[in-house]
């Protein structure tokens, strides 16, 4: 009877462990997740396809693309003020790719600093076209070198105002901050996107509408399968904020641990876990907030340390423009008006860069290190 007893007990025991087993199996289990597993391939609908995709996203980035394209080609094609901010709102079928042209209710304009609200989105939408204007005064003197007061090239490749400021970084890295930066941070990943429905897939398509937030701030940082990666002959094949972020790899960042916070973010919307998905935003919000101010602290660096004109002013323009986008972080540690005190200190002396002295460069550079608990001598891709 004993005997009986005892392996009635083991009996029970192990069918009470199989069905815990099996009551907390995760669709997508966490631990299977590493820096080199597909996006795609990892969450599938039950018509075995995946059920990512971020087209708008992908349609934005390819504008981006072709507007500063257009903004590089001044040696060949005068700037034209019109075109340049049609590109940039998408009127008039401006871009040369008629896919683009014809997605009409789509545009880099609508998507800039649309966190914000009204009038303050207008401001920074109003920013960018002033950004746009400075270039395309600069443009006629494309053919003639550039010095203090005299707008022309530098370095045979840097088209600079008058005050040595290089319009077309700042147009570049404003966009990647106010458009990619903002949208991931605030609006795919803000509390509206993250409380949609997450039980019946959207209509005609097979993932839901709160996994497709998701993977549309996915879609601002990479178009590959998994983040950073690398071309079979070493080079990456990031672009715009996914080519920054990749750069700061080490003690100020990984973008390894930022590609498994958005993929175990995704595998938590799958596996209904919104404790871990809250997590993995609050560490995708961070990283790249840190990341940006990694950036700018590096080009002021290598700003310090150029060996030409050209080069420093480029420098300098492309740190000012990544100190612009930091106040599209959630809760930004630094704010528009504090981004806008650090920009005026570099780029607005009397004769802009030309009177900008390595210390006025170091009370900023220190200023955003010690935000950010940066090491101030930072320099990533030198």
């Amino acid at each position: 009877m004993t005997k009986n007893l005892v392996m009635a007990t083991f009996v029970a025991f192990a069918a009470l462990t199989a069905c815990k087993k099996k009551k907390d199996a995760l669709p997508v289990p966490y631990e299977s997740l590493t820096s080199t597993t597909s996006y795609f391939n990892t969450f599938k609908g039950a018509d075995s396809a995946t059920t990512v995709s971020f087209p708008r996203q992908t349609l934005r980035i390819k504008m981006l693309r072709e507007l500063e394209d257009n903004l590089l080609a001044f040696g060949n094609n005068p700037l034209n003020t019109t075109r340049l901010r049609n590109l940039y709102t998408n009127v008039n079928r401006p871009f040369a790719d008629t896919a683009l042209s014809n997605a009409t209710s789509i545009s880099l304009f609508a998507t800039t600093a649309q966190s914000f609200p009204a009038d303050k989105q207008l401001a920074e939408q109003n920013r960018i076209f002033g950004f746009i204007d400075s270039a395309v005064a600069a443009g006629p003197y494309a053919l003639q070198p550039a010095s203090a007061g005299v707008p022309g090239l530098l370095g045979g490749s840097y088209l600079v105002t008058g005050g040595g400021i290089e319009y077309i970084q700042l147009i570049k890295d404003g966009i990647i901050g106010a458009m990619m930066f903002d949208q991931i941070s605030n609006v795919c990943l803000g509390a509206a996107n993250m409380a949609a429905d997450n039980t019946t897939p959207v209509a005609g398509k097979n993932h839901t509408a709160l996994a497709h937030n998701w993977d549309e701030a996915y879609g601002y940082l990479t178009a590959n399968d998994y983040y950073p990666k690398a071309n079979s002959g070493g080079s990456w094949q990031e672009t715009y904020l996914g080519f920054y972020v990749r750069q700061v790899n080490g003690i100020h960042g990984s973008p390894s641990a930022l590609y498994l916070a958005f993929l175990k973010g995704r595998a938590a919307i799958v596996n209904k876990d919104n404790g871990t998905r809250d997590q993995q935003i609050a560490i995708i919000r961070s990283t790249l907030e840190k990341a940006i101010a990694t950036v700018a602290v590096s080009y002021l660096n290598k700003a310090k340390n150029a060996f030409s004109e050209g080069t420093r002013f480029h420098s300098l323009s492309e740190a000012s423009g990544f100190i612009y986008s930091l106040r599209f972080a959630h809760a930004a540690k630094i704010p528009t008006a504090k981004s806008d005190e650090w920009m005026n200190a570099l780029m607005n002396k009397s004769n802009g860069f030309w009177s900008l002295q390595n210390s006025e460069i170091d009370v900023v550079r220190d200023q955003l290190a010690l935000t950010f608990n940066i090491d101030r001598d930072v320099v990533v891709n030198p």
